[in-house]
């Protein structure tokens, strides 16, 4: 177009040129929505390509070029009547998949690869946006250089980088299947042909269907070995950063310092990562269960039997447990006795990797087989053992933590229980003291002077009082079982913090731990709520003003708790103590697990270590302000709003 000195012509090139244009905001919006994972309706995407029927045959009329006209660089065509669809489609479509890698980007749990790609791939889509100008140029009165190529030069630059040092696709593994190929085919043709007519030389050029039989032959036994080789050696020297084993090491463990201490994130936190560096078609983990004597599914990945446990006392378990080592199923003959086996087919499962402490077998880290096909390689089961020692030791050390925390849990459900028992017995008494009192009055016929009705009134008179003492007790038993029951799968709602406020004060004050005028609320938004789970979110203010009631004295101390509303329409909570303080060291160390200075055997320093896990869990923060002798204040940031 650019270089033709025919207009006609140069307008039929232009025209020819656009049908390719059409396809580009939907290829980059397609390519975008399939690189975040975003689901998207089959219909949207299927009728953004059939758009392009029309658009094609619009294309060579005058609706979409209305004409060409002359620059100093050449022809270039002129906007017809329907070509400002067309734009405002690519704007959109160009705009809402930059804003979508953006949103992404800016999520807290992105993984570290995910979130190196996504920055590469954002920034591409930003420069390559900038080559509007070229479509905007069409309109005579915009003369303006169009300099688009330039920014798809840098898309283009950009996108390759991403591929290539951020494995954004496995441009490695068609690189490596070329090569593998290329070499493989060179050598066994040579193979073939040096040895067809070495054996013609020396049968004197006779016999050549014999030459070709035996050339033959050793293709078929030499061809499998060389594949191998050469596999081998283009991951050494081609791709060993991939499976670089401290490399696949350390980029686990950094994704393992950002999880909260709990078996199921970090099992999960390791499926996802092996699905974006090793890519098995499927993957699960099973962790023991001591309960049951049974290996349970506690993350997984396209793992189709999620229902599948192991019993601890398998043949499998036996092997996994004397051996130590990886059992690949595919060369493993002994896997064929296992009653799993099937099970572990059915899902494409080819590698199980044993998770061993002390050579107790805690887990079952199983892998399908690759997404490209390929096979497992020497160097990939070397990374995945020293993968299976970080993992073994994270989950054991999180199911510690866990059992630890629980144990904290019961022996304050007891000391509140010994409290309760007073709280309980008021109730009680005055139930047992109306009965007993109105059964003595008519054994002893001291109501036969009163009337029907007098009776009546008076039964009515102790069945109320009766049945609201038992309504009491039956709210201070529910309290306490709310509480001290397992955490279930977390539920977020709108949670009135007032509410929740009250509950856990009354709850408090029912356990002995702390006199309710100790406590002034200041709550500036009274129908203030958090995005939270309910049981946890009582859980963490209960944790936290316990605390304070234990850092206060008991004549002049003071705990202030007060609601408000952020300008990044967050809520605060605050809970501020008198108490005595804390100086910097241990301000330092206050969230960290099993840290205390309280005697041996009076504290197990989880309880603000759980405090800013059941936090985080609830997407919120914590952040904690002491001075020495002057008191404490403990802030919460939650995401909420107004009722």
């Amino acid at each position: 177009m650019y270089l033709n000195n025919n207009p006609t012509a140069a307008l039929k090139w232009a025209r020819i040129g656009f049908i390719g244009i059409i396809f580009i905001p939907i290829f980059a919006y397609h390519f975008i929505i399939t690189f975040l994972n975003i689901k998207v309706s089959r219909i949207l995407v299927v009728a953004l390509y059939l758009l392009c029927i029309p658009s094609i045959i619009l294309s060579q009329t005058n609706y979409i070029y209305g004409g060409i006209t002359k620059h100093f660089w050449g022809y270039y065509p002129v906007a017809g009547r329907y070509y400002i669809l067309f734009l405002l489609m690519f704007a959109f479509l160009f705009c809402y998949g930059v804003w979508l890698l953006f949103k992404n980007l800016s999520k807290k749990d992105v993984p570290g690869l995910m979130y190196q790609q996504t920055r590469y791939v954002l920034l591409a889509f930003t420069i390559g946006t900038f080559g509007l100008v070229d479509y905007l140029v069409k309109y005579p009165f915009i003369n303006v250089y169009p300099f688009g190529y330039i920014c798809a030069f840098f898309f283009i630059g950009l996108i390759a980088y991403a591929i290539i040092r951020h494995h954004l696709m496995d441009i490695e593994v068609v690189i490596k299947k070329t090569l593998v190929f290329a070499a493989l085919f060179t050598i066994v043709f040579g193979i073939f042909v040096a040895v067809t007519l070495l054996l013609q030389q020396l049968l004197g050029g006779s016999n050549r269907l014999f030459g070709f039989a035996v050339s033959s032959l050793i293709i078929i036994f030499t061809v499998r070995p060389l594949e191998m080789l050469l596999i081998k050696v283009t991951d050494k020297y081609l791709f060993q950063k991939k499976y670089d084993y401290k490399h696949l090491i350390n980029e686990f463990m950094d994704e393992l310092k950002t999880m909260i201490l709990n078996t199921t994130d970090i099992a999960q936190s390791t499926v996802d990562f092996l699905n974006t560096s090793i890519r098995p078609a499927a993957s699960a983990v099973f962790m023991y269960n001591r309960f049951t004597s049974q290996y349970d599914l506690i993350a997984s990945h396209d793992f189709k039997d999620t229902a599948l446990k192991i019993a601890g006392s398998s043949e499998l378990v036996k092997l996994l447990e004397k051996t130590g080592k990886i059992i690949d199923i595919k060369n493993d003959n002994k896997l064929t006795l296992f009653h799993e086996n099937k099970h572990f087919s059915a899902s494409n499962i080819i590698l199980i990797i044993p998770l061993l402490i002390h050579k107790e077998l805690i887990g079952l880290l199983c892998l399908g087989k690759k997404k490209s096909d390929e096979e497992y390689t020497e160097n990939d089961i070397e990374a995945l053992a020293g993968l299976s020692g970080a993992l073994s030791i994270s989950l054991n050390n999180a199911q510690l933590f866990d059992e630890r925390a629980d144990a904290e849990k019961r022996a304050l459900v007891g000391t509140i229980a010994t409290g309760i028992n007073h709280e309980v017995g008021n109730p009680l008494n005055i139930i047992t003291i109306k009965l007993d009192t109105f059964r003595i009055l008519a054994k002893e016929g001291m109501l036969a002077h009163k009337t029907k009705d007098e009776i009546i009134n008076e039964i009515n008179d102790i069945t109320k009082v009766c049945l609201e003492s038992a309504q009491r007790i039956a709210e201070i038993t529910k309290q306490v079982s709310e509480f001290a029951k397992p955490d279930k799968k977390l539920v977020f709602d709108k949670v009135n913090i007032s509410e929740a406020i009250d509950e856990t004060i009354t709850f408090l004050k029912n356990g002995m731990i702390i006199e309710s005028d100790k406590i002034e609320k200041r709550i500036m938004c009274e129908h203030a709520y958090a995005m939270a789970d309910r049981g946890q979110l009582k859980q963490i203010l209960f944790n936290l003003i316990k605390n304070a009631s234990h850092a206060i004295d008991k004549n002049t101390g003071k705990i202030i708790i007060s609601v408000d509303k952020n300008d990044g329409g967050e809520i605060s909570i605050k809970i501020t103590d008198n108490g005595h303080g804390m100086p910097k060291e241990i301000l330092d160390r206050v969230f960290t697990p099993f840290f205390t200075t309280k005697e041996p055997g009076k504290g197990t320093g989880l309880g603000l270590a759980l405090v800013k896990i059941m936090t985080e869990r609830n997407n919120g923060k914590i952040k904690v302000e002491s001075h020495e002798g002057k008191g404490t204040t403990f802030t919460l940031i939650f995401k909420g709003g107004l009722l």
